[in-house]
């Protein structure tokens, strides 16, 4: 059982790792896209509602991709946050 158990984890900690990779790497992108929201702001009022609607969806991707490169961080050096 504990076999089982140990495999598991490690294919976990492999999982981590390679989704926090991912997610480094995807970063640069996303800030570089709400930066050129955030910049074609002061435009049309109508557009406006988009640029908001898209800065928010864009920060949050931004917010979760630093969570799980943190979280490939740190199953790299050998532990991992359970926050979710």
């Amino acid at each position: 059982m504990e076999d089982w158990k140990a495999g598991f984890r490690a294919e976990l900690r492999a999982i981590a790792i390679a989704t926090g990779e991912a997610a480094s790497a995807q970063i640069p992108g996303l800030l570089r896209r709400l930066h050129r929201h955030q910049a074609g702001l002061g435009g049309n009022p109508i557009l406006g509602l988009y640029h908001r609607w898209r800065i928010r969806s864009l920060a949050r991707a931004v917010a979760d991709a630093r969570w799980h490169a943190e979280q490939g961080r740190m199953a790299r050096l050998g532990g991992l946050d359970s926050r979710r």
